[in-house]
């Protein structure tokens, strides 16, 4: 197996505050990683750098072998389908849902001048294929949460990537389109080599599939290992800080969390006050 991604001690810093830091990883081609953390943990930050959208301040990345340069990065990002609302809605407004997609033929944020017919058709049949087949020409500003959701997943896959990457995928979808989106990326992990990294902080999105994990908290890797050996009672509890118990079958998981009744008592110290 090639190495798709390796990371050694990377560290992006804002001002004195570290968004990610000392993160060594190492992802083999086919491989299928979850990413488990909750908001802020710098889950979104850290996959920006890998597919070449954000710089980093500290360590070494290499992406196909390959450290991004002002040469090589626009060819490296064609290869890599990089799937992030939280990243894409800061610089898309008014660019029609077509455009948006075949600007991922590219690697950048604009329309290439090697649009082919072949591109265009493309483009409009994985909008079709997620629904979108009556808002292909509407600005993105003036779509639903979950529509936005489902033209990013169209511009991820037009180029028919290497890797792919889905930060949480399934926010603001309905639940037909979660399902099938789902479904999709279940079929793509299992009937394709792609190398697919999904970040998400809902138990219920893991697949079986993906059988590789790295919890992160607080901008660095928690641990990292076998999704089977990493979701259990004791793992989960330390990472969570509070107890939580831990249930797989089939390679599914669920997650119950225990946690006390102090907010409640808070609420019924608080009846009977003025505010």
């Amino acid at each position: 197996m090639s190495v798709m991604i390796k990371a050694e001690n990377l560290a992006c810093q804002s001002g004195r505050r570290y968004l990610v830091h000392q993160i060594s990883w190492e992802v083999q081609a086919g491989e299928h990683w979850i990413l488990f953390g909750m908001n802020g943990c710098g889950k979104t930050t850290l996959l920006s750098i890998i597919a070449g959208f954000k710089g980093y301040t500290k360590g070494k990345l290499q992406v196909f072998g390959q450290e991004y340069n002002e040469e090589n990065i626009f060819v490296l990002r064609k290869r890599i389908g990089w799937v992030s609302s939280s990243f894409f809605d800061k610089y898309l407004s008014w660019e029609s849902a077509l455009d948006i997609v075949l600007s991922g033929v590219s690697g950048t944020l604009s329309l290439s001048k090697d649009i082919t017919d072949n591109d265009v058709k493309w483009a409009r049949r994985l909008l079709k294929e997620l629904r979108l087949n009556q808002k292909i020409d509407q600005p993105f500003a003036l779509m639903s949460k979950g529509e936005r959701q489902c033209v990013l997943i169209a511009r991820a896959l037009i180029s028919r990537p290497e890797i792919l990457i889905l930060d949480e995928p399934c926010t603001g979808l309905d639940i037909y389109a979660r399902d099938y989106v789902l479904h999709a990326i279940d079929d793509l992990a299992k009937n394709s080599d792609m190398t697919i990294i999904y970040v998400t902080h809902y138990a219920e999105e893991i697949l079986p599939s993906f059988d590789k994990t790295i919890l992160m908290k607080d901008g660095r890797i928690f641990k990292q290992g076998s999704t089977v050996d990493l979701f259990t009672n004791e793992v989960f509890s330390e990472f969570m800080e509070y107890k939580s118990e831990i249930m797989q079958r089939d390679g599914h998981v669920n997650i119950k969390m225990k946690i006390d009744g102090t907010f409640g008592a808070t609420f019924q110290a608080m009846k009977g006050r003025k505010v």
